[in-house]
């Protein structure tokens, strides 16, 4: 299998998808939690989420795996340490979140940090795929901490469509 064309397509797919998902909430509806799950993160926080990720774990681990990798290393070995336990993680992101980011924007840059992504899979060696590396998510294979950032990816698709067809978007406007 041909995987950096496989996850090629993949993530953009998902990246295609997420945004379209995003598009289906009513604006003034983004910041809304549903009042059947209370407990749910709103559209934006989802968002945000996928944008906070995509950047300061999803790419610094991937570039693990690049042959030529001197441009990002000290600045990636650096936050892959930061976010070894995810605790610092998820309260970094919530400091970030607490500063009430622009959601329009959040959504373009984790499209160009998508696009970094697929841009980088054509730098990586074929030989590479099933070589284990110490990451944030422990020592894994490239594929599969790509299976991951695929699989992240989807799990918020879901968590925008449901609201999308049952609270605010699709069912209300027909």
């Amino acid at each position: 299998m041909n995987y950096a064309q496989h996850f090629t397509h993949l993530l953009q797919t998902s990246c295609d998808d997420f945004i379209w998902a995003a598009q289906q909430i009513p604006v003034e509806k983004l910041l809304s939690v549903s009042p059947r799950h209370p407990d749910s993160w709103s559209v934006a926080r989802n968002i945000f989420h996928l944008q906070f990720q995509e950047e300061k774990v999803v790419l610094p681990n991937m570039r693990l795996w690049l042959t030529d990798r001197a441009v990002y290393a000290e600045q990636d070995d650096a936050l892959i340490a930061h976010y070894a336990a995810f605790e610092t993680l998820a309260q970094d992101e919530e400091a970030a979140w607490s500063q009430q980011p622009e959601i329009e924007a959040a959504l373009k840059h984790f499209q160009a940090q998508r696009a970094i992504q697929i841009a980088l899979l054509q730098e990586i060696d074929a030989t590479a795929w099933e070589e284990k590396r110490a990451t944030v998510w422990g020592k894994v294979t490239l594929r599969w901490a790509i299976t991951k950032t695929y699989q992240h990816s989807v799990e918020h698709i879901n968590d925008m469509l449901k609201p999308a067809l049952y609270w605010t978007g699709l069912r209300v406007a027909q």
